[in-house]
């Protein structure tokens, strides 16, 4: 039998290491307009207490300290489950709490969020895309969408190729160092 002390510590290292992972594939891409960065805390003990605190948030980090961070879901190995918001999720809460729209661009958010998914699906989690709760959705503007140009399709299979390419290194990660 495993000694607990060593048991928290496990879920540190792997809590760590699946961060780590993280920020080297997915953490290479940037969304844009602006060039967020894409992030996911680590423990900062260490010690998850058992795996009880095991949660790791999602986020976005600012090109510029002036602007803010952007939660975008969250991770918990311990219960093999993830969740990530919606662009519209996301716009919802930067109109709630900053007063304006998500500085971000939904088809490039689109192109992070495919990535994030093959991501974690390829560490074992069950990833669940959360959409807008209801009292948080705005009455329809009535924009019409922008058309589909050439240089968006363009960006869209580049941002499935870097998507192929993290759930790959995601994987062999995952063989490498978590799955021993």
């Amino acid at each position: 039998m495993m000694d607990r002390s060593a048991l928290r510590t496990q879920f540190s290292i792997q809590a760590s290491t699946l961060a780590d992972s993280y920020r080297s594939t997915v953490g290479r891409l940037r969304v844009g307009p602006h060039g967020y960065t894409p992030d996911m805390t680590a423990p900062e003990g260490q010690s998850t207490g058992g795996g009880v605190q095991a949660m790791q948030h999602l986020r976005l980090l600012p090109p510029q300290p002036n602007m803010p961070a952007i939660v975008v879901g969250h991770a918990n190995q311990r219960d093999g489950a993830a969740e990530l918001r919606t662009w519209e999720h996301v716009d919802a809460i930067c109109r709630e709490r900053f007063k304006q729209g998500a500085p971000l661009d939904p088809a490039a958010y689109q192109e992070f969020l495919q990535a994030a998914q093959g991501f974690l699906a390829a560490c074992g989690l069950r990833v669940n895309v959360a959409p807008t709760p209801d009292e948080m959705r705005l009455a329809p503007a009535g924009e019409p969408e922008a058309p589909t140009t050439p240089q968006g399709k363009s960006r869209m299979a580049l941002g499935i190729a870097g998507g192929v390419i993290a759930l790959a290194v995601a994987v062999a990660v995952w063989v490498l160092v978590v799955a021993r």
